[in-house]
């Protein structure tokens, strides 16, 4: 069943007891949780963050005839989903699929219990495909190439969480309820069965996919599915991920609100005696009361670490950490001094806001990468900072710390020559480290516009003394 036909027939059967509505839609989908004062909260009503226009553009230059993604953040940016089995650590928690042509559907391929989530309405998803389990997994002990190409029952068949008889349920639980009989009779045996199902539903038996995972490659010619061409498609995703929408920005612009509020927050809070793990709690716990979920977070010099082992009174450190929201990231960081820094540390700190302060004004669409970062590393090195210290980085930001593709044609990964576009959200990373000194740090997160930019942060603070 089409996902918007299944929305459509749990709000309107658990509202009035009626007939399945004709026009479905999913606005109509997230009434279900609309009716419900506490979950009445726009940002939960959201679209699928995939920049299609984008996609089909990348796709169609690349001659890729559809995505299948692996990777949470991929299958989020596809999907609009994390799996429930991905927390678990399970290897294969959910897929989700993309085809170029716009007139075939998309999937979300996850475990049958994660059409519960889904189907509180609280966002727009695919079409979804279900996964569980063979239930005569027996006949296929050493089963023989030719057998593997049969598809196994599904247990999903005759599976399902209990519902009491006669219980009043709430909306939610109706639509929960709606959801297991739905999906599970309909479930695909396993994973490599699912994708295999989707793709022929999307047309692209016979398609060149590209997977950000080779794996995915090798789950479909274990069954036989061989007709389609796998290509490795990490590199692909960057590229349609490169340029973000509104609704991506949106979510960017939240993700950093709450990274620089808890860094600085956090940051207020150390003392003399403070290891870095005191820190990062610290800082977690500013950021779970935000609305964040932990990224990462270096404190000190070399990768963050503390040279004295503990947060000493006349040092200098970094603090560049990042704070997740809905798989998006923030990306921040400031110089911390606790006491009143020396007069070396302030000579540093002012060659690197001449540095930021040059490359600033150079920020906007058409200019390149390397072009900001030389900018930049001039301008602090002729305003007095050492030659060797600085480590001047510009990268895009976005479902991953580093959205940018790579260089084509290489074993290994090195950065392409990137040209700035509108809709590009970068970060300037502008360190400054060296052993037995000291460290410091700037960065605030840029929406690329055709004139210059937008700060997607409160670039205040830049020297944070304690």
């Amino acid at each position: 069943m089409d996902r918007r036909d299944f929305f459509a027939t749990a709000a309107t059967c658990a509202l009035a007891g009626s007939a399945p509505a004709s026009d479905a839609s999913p606005k109509g989908a997230r009434n279900l949780v609309q009716l419900d004062r506490r979950y009445n909260d726009p940002a939960l009503a959201r679209p699928i963050p995939i920049n299609k226009p984008r996609a089909y553009e990348v796709m169609a230059a690349l001659g890729i005839d559809g995505l299948v993604a692996l990777r949470p953040h991929n299958v989020f940016y596809i999907g609009n989903t994390v799996p429930t089995l991905t927390p678990f650590g399970e290897e294969y928690p959910g897929f989700a699929t993309f085809p170029r042509d716009p007139d075939q559907p998309s999937f979300l391929i996850t475990s049958s219990g994660n059409t519960w989530e889904t189907a509180n309405g609280e966002r727009d998803v695919p079409e979804i495909i279900t996964f569980t389990g063979a239930r005569n997994w027996r006949d296929y002990l050493d089963a023989t190439p030719e057998q593997l190409r049969i598809e196994p029952e599904s247990a999903g068949r005759s599976a399902g969480f209990a519902v009491k008889d006669g219980a009043e349920l709430t909306l939610r639980e109706r639509a929960w309820k709606h959801a297991q009989e739905t999906y599970n009779p309909d479930s695909a045996p396993t994973a490599a069965w699912a994708i295999a199902r989707a793709l022929r539903r999307s047309g692209l038996e016979r398609g060149r996919i590209a997977v950000d995972d080779m794996r995915i490659g090798l789950l479909l010619k274990s069954i036989g599915f061989d007709g389609v061409t796998v290509v490795d498609g990490d590199n692909i995703f960057r590229k349609i991920r490169h340029v973000k929408t509104e609704h991506e920005i949106g979510l960017m612009r939240i993700a950093q609100r709450i990274t620089r509020e808890s860094a600085v927050a956090a940051a207020r809070a150390l003392e003399p005696g403070m290891t870095y793990q005191d820190f990062r709690q610290r800082l977690f716990t500013e950021a779970v009361a935000r609305g964040g979920e932990p990224g990462f977070v270096l404190l000190g010099i070399t990768q963050g670490l503390l040279p004295g082992g503990i947060v000493r009174r006349g040092d200098s450190y970094l603090l560049d950490c990042s704070i997740h929201y809905q798989m998006y990231q923030g990306d921040f960081a400031r110089t911390v001094t606790i006491g009143e820094p020396r007069a070396e540390s302030m000579r540093r700190f002012r060659a690197q806001q001449a540095g930021r302060e040059a490359a600033f004004e150079m920020i906007r669409a058409g200019v390149p990468f390397r072009k900001v970062e030389q900018v930049a590393y001039e301008a602090m090195v002729k305003a007095g900072m050492p030659k060797n210290v600085p480590a001047i980085s510009l990268h895009s930001v976005g479902l991953q710390h580093g959205d940018d593709p790579q260089r084509e044609r290489l074993a290994f990964k090195v950065r392409d020559d990137h040209v700035l576009a509108a809709d590009m959200t970068v970060t300037l990373d502008l360190p400054y480290l060296e052993i037995g000194e000291g460290a410091g740090h700037n960065e605030d997160l840029l929406r690329i516009t055709s004139t210059g930019y937008e700060l997607l942060n409160d670039p205040a603070d830049p020297l944070i003394v304690v």
